[in-house]
C-alpha cells in the first residue's frame, strides 16, 4: 500500500504543476483552436485519468502468469514495434505531415487522444528482455550470448533513430545494462557493452544531421553541451540551448521557498514545452529548493520500498521484470531533471508521473501497479505456507 500511496501523491504534484505551468501554452493553443479554455493541458491530464483508471484495473485483474510467459512478452513487444512504426505512416504526420518539433514521435487517430508509442515500447521491451534474459541465464557469460544481445538491441533501437529519438534510445539502453547486470552478466562484458552503445550512440547522432540536414540540431545541442569556447557559446545559446539556459534561470529563480504557487514567469513561453519536458524546471521558480526536495524524496521513496522489499520476491521473472520497472523509472527521472539542470544534453524525455501527456502518465501508473502487483503475489505466497501451518 505505501507504493501506490506514493504514486498517488506523485500523480497529484503533476496534476498541481500542469495547471500552473501550462497556462500560457494553454492559451497559445486556445487562440489558434479558437477555443475559451487556458487550461488545455491540465483538462486533459484529468481526462487521461478516467481510461488510465480503468487500464490500472484491467492490469490488476490481469494474471501474473500470462504477463511472464515467453509468449505474451513476443507479442507485446512485436505489438509495440509496429505501434511505433505507425509514426511514420499518415497516422504519424501530426501538423502538415512535420510531427512535433522535427520528431515523428506521435500517432495521431481523429476523435482519439494523441498517442506516444516509444512509452509503450519501453514497458513491452522490459517484459521481453525479462523473459529472454531468464531463458538465456545459462549462456550469460559466452560471447554467443554477448553477440545476441548486441544484435536485439540494435534491431529493436533501430526504429527510434530514424524519428529521430536519442531519448528514447538512451534510457531503454541504460535499462537493458542494468537488467543484465542484474542477471548475472560479468562487469568486463557489461562495460564492453556499454562502450558499443556510446560509440554507437555517438556516430548515430554525428551522422544523422549528414543523412538530413534538418536532424543538425542534434549536433547542435552537443556541440553546444561539449564546448569550452564561451564565444561558440554566445552564439549558440538563443538558436540551440535557450530553453535550457531559461530553465536554470527559472530554478535559480526559486530560491530555497519559490515565488508561489502560480506566480512562476519563465513559463510564459521563455521555457518551451513548460508542461512535459521541462516541467522540473518551470515548476521549481514556483515551489523552489525544499520543493524540489519534496518532489526528489517522493521519488527516492517509491525506489527504497521496491529495493528494499525486492529480495522478497522468489520467482526470478517477476524479480526481474521489477528491476526493470524500477530502473526504467530511475533512468527516466535522472535523465529528465539531469537535463533541466544540465548535466546533460537535451533529450526530449518526460518526467514520470509529473509531465503532462496521457501516455507517458498511462505507462507509469501501469508500471507502479505492476510493481504493487509482484509485491502483493509474493507476500500472498509467504502467508499461505504460514497459514496451512
Amino acid at each position: 500500500m505505501p507504493l501506490l500511496i506514493n504514486g498517488i501523491i506523485l500523480i497529484i504534484f503533476g496534476l498541481l504543476a500542469v495547471y500552473s505551468v501550462s497556462i500560457y501554452e494553454s492559451f497559445q493553443l486556445s487562440l489558434a483552436r479558437a477555443e475559451t479554455t487556458n487550461y488545455y493541458y491540465f483538462k486533459q491530464q484529468v481526462s487521461a485519468l478516467v481510461y488510465i483508471a480503468i487500464a490500472v484495473f484491467l492490469v490488476w485483474k490481469f494474471p501474473l502468469k500470462i504477463l511472464k510467459s515467453h509468449t505474451f512478452a513476443t507479442i507485446a513487444l512485436i505489438a509495440a514495434f509496429t505501434l511505433q512504426c505507425l509514426v511514420f505512416s499518415p497516422l504519424g504526420d501530426g501538423v502538415g505531415g512535420k510531427g512535433l518539433n522535427g520528431a515523428r514521435g506521435w500517432i495521431f487517430i481523429p476523435g482519439l487522444p494523441s498517442i506516444q508509442p516509444s512509452e509503450v515500447f519501453k514497458l513491452a521491451y522490459i517484459f521481453f528482455l525479462s523473459s529472454w534474459l531468464i531463458r538465456k541465464k545459462d549462456i550469460m557469460q559466452t560471447s554467443q550470448f554477448l553477440i545476441s544481445f548486441i544484435v536485439m538491441s540494435a534491431v529493436s533501437y533501430a526504429v527510434f533513430l530514424f524519428i529521430p529519438d536519442f531519448g528514447t534510445i538512451l534510457i531503454i539502453g541504460a535499462t537493458a545494462l542494468i537488467m543484465v547486470r542484474y542477471a548475472g552478466l560479468s562487469i568486463k562484458k557489461t562495460l564492453t557493452v556499454l562502450v558499443i552503445g556510446l560509440v554507437a550512440g555517438a556516430l548515430a547522432g554525428l551522422s544523422a544531421g549528414a543523412i538530413n540536414q534538418k536532424y543538425n540540431y542534434i549536433q547542435k545541442r552537443f556541440a553546444y553541451f561539449f564546448t569550452m569556447d564561451s564565444a561558440k557559446r554566445a552564439e549558440e545559446k538563443e538558436k540551440t540551448w535557450r530553453q535550457n539556459e531559461q530553465a536554470l534561470m527559472a530554478i535559480g529563480g526559486g530560491g530555497l521557498t519559490g515565488k508561489g504557487y502560480g506566480k512562476g514567469l519563465q513559463k510564459f513561453w521563455y521555457i518551451p514545452e513548460a508542461q512535459s519536458d521541462f516541467i522540473f524546471a518551470a515548476y521549481s521558480e514556483e515551489i523552489g529548493f525544499f520543493g524540489n526536495l519534496l518532489l526528489i524524496g517522493l521519488y527516492c521513496r517509491l525506489f527504497r520500498y521496491f529495493l528494499k522489499h525486492l529480495q522478497q520476491i522468489k520467482d526470478p521473472q517477476s524479480k526481474m521484470i521489477g528491476v526493470g520497472i524500477i530502473s526504467i523509472l530511475v533512468v527516466q527521472t535522472f535523465v529528465n531533471i539531469g537535463v533541466n539542470i544540465q548535466l546533460i544534453p537535451n533529450t526530449g524525455v518526460t518526467l514520470p508521473f509529473i509531465s503532462a501527456g496521457g501516455s507517458s502518465l498511462l505507462i507509469s501508473c501501469i508500471e507502479l501497479i505492476l510493481l504493487y502487483k509482484i509485491l502483493k503475489s509474493e507476500q500472498r505466497k509467504t502467508l499461505l505456507p504460514s497459514l496451512k501451518e
